[in-house]
């Protein structure tokens, strides 16, 4: 066993304690947060972490556990005009990929005075689409555990928007109604390469988010110099879009779905890096109890694929649907959350010359302590058991039976 943390690691405590220092600043309206925890990792795993150019679905391995740095994320947000604000949300993830210090999101947000129950929010930059209903907290974190699921580890992996989002809802409290209606519609660029790890490595469970700016292994290597992949580059100059609808129910219940289509042409290319047509569907469900009780389920089913072929679709095609379902119970300082995954790919064409089958279960158990309004303790242990028909072309064996337990302290203000 290592015990060990490494440069970047340093660099962030100092980062903590200047934005500590300047939490004490008076800075008017504008709002500063910032996140960090260190935390000591524990694995039981049999190859080395797709972080790290290995097969494992993991984003630690047996080579880099110990006492590590999980995140670090600084977020800024304040009004620019008297109805435009201002967000951005600085992040590390003190790995060797490049960037020691990351943006995740920089938007733009205009909400003009509603005359009637009609509102309306316009986003503009880069940011994440609305689709999870894990991740609550500012630097798209999620309250319930460290890891997220299945289906918003890869969001926050692949895909963000860069570009616009209109929201328009209409309120119900102006005619005494409980329920809250909304849609919501973004056209984006920058996401053409979206895909391609489901596709050469398939469903992981983390908790590590993409920069705009930064890359990772690619699971495959085709070609010489193609050894990392940057997920947020604009190939073929189409525009993505999706579509969405949410309804509130009486400050307890969630329901949100999307269709999402980043429109990526298949037979273009940038270089050595292809442009990927995917596609998705997404529906989930929160439920918030008196009682402290929080229920999420949430469903997301979709294609990619790569490559020219004569009726566009792609030379290699993979479907991937994921679901899972989370129980998280607070008691006053005390939060404890069970979550169950389901994950799956399937090549439906060009098999013959890459096989992206993946079958495999998540078990996710997590203990959040709040010792007071800055300090928290998290204790997480998960498991990821299954096939990834992905790793043959590497010479291991698909199967595996992954574990990690992460105990960590996580300190905001």
């Amino acid at each position: 066993m290592r015990y060990r943390i490494n440069a970047g690691g340093c660099i962030l405590v100092a980062l903590a304690t200047t934005l500590g220092s300047a939490s004490a600043m008076d800075l008017g309206p504008y709002e500063l947060s910032f996140r960090g925890d260190l935390r000591f990792v524990s694995l039981d795993a049999p190859y080395d972490s797709f972080v790290n150019d290995g097969p494992g679905l993991l984003r630690f391995d047996e080579a880099h556990d110990g006492l590590r740095v999980g995140r670090a994320m600084a977020n800024i947000a304040g009004p620019i005009l008297e109805t435009i604000r201002g967000d951005l949300t600085f992040s590390s993830v003190a790995d060797d990929n490049d960037y020691l210090v990351d943006v995740t999101e920089a938007f733009l947000e205009w909400r003009p005075y509603p005359r009637n129950r009609l509102r309306a929010r316009t986003r503009i930059g880069a940011f994440y689409a609305p689709i999870s209903l894990e991740h609550r907290l500012v630097g798209w974190e999620s309250p319930y555990s460290i890891s997220g699921s299945a289906i918003n580890t890869w969001i926050g992996e692949e895909v963000r928007t860069i570009g616009v989002e209109q929201t328009l809802s209409l309120q119900g409290a102006p005619a005494h109604r409980n329920y809250d209606i909304a849609a919501v519609v973004g056209a984006y660029v920058g996401n053409d390469p979206m895909g391609i790890l489901i596709f050469q490595r398939g469903w992981s469970i983390h908790d590590r988010q993409t920069g705009l700016f930064s890359s990772l292994p690619r699971p495959l290597h085709l070609a010489p110099n193609d050894e990392t992949i940057e997920f947020f580059r604009e190939i073929d100059g189409r525009v993505g879009y999706y579509v969405g609808a949410e309804y509130r129910y009486a400050q307890h219940h969630v329901v949100r779905a999307l269709h999402y289509d980043n429109r990526g042409d298949p037979a273009k290319r940038s270089g050595k890096e292809p442009a990927w047509l995917s596609r998705f569907d997404s529906i989930g469900w929160r439920w918030e109890m008196d009682s402290g009780t929080t229920l999420i389920t949430q469903g997301l089913k979709g294609d990619t694929s790569v490559g020219a072929s004569s009726d566009g679709r792609g030379a290699l095609i993979s479907e991937y649907w994921s679901y899972f379902f989370l129980a998280s119970q607070q008691w006053n300082k005390h939060r404890v959350t069970a979550r169950y995954d389901r994950m799956y790919t399937e090549s439906i064409r060009g098999a013959q010359f890459f096989n992206s089958d993946q079958s495999a279960i998540g078990w996710t158990f997590a203990y959040l302590f709040d010792w007071n309004a800055s300090w928290q303790g998290a204790v997480e242990f998960l498991q990821i058991r299954g096939s990834a028909e992905q790793r043959v072309p590497r010479g291991v064996d698909p199967h595996a039976n992954e574990r990690v337990v992460q105990l960590a302290i996580r300190y905001a203000l």
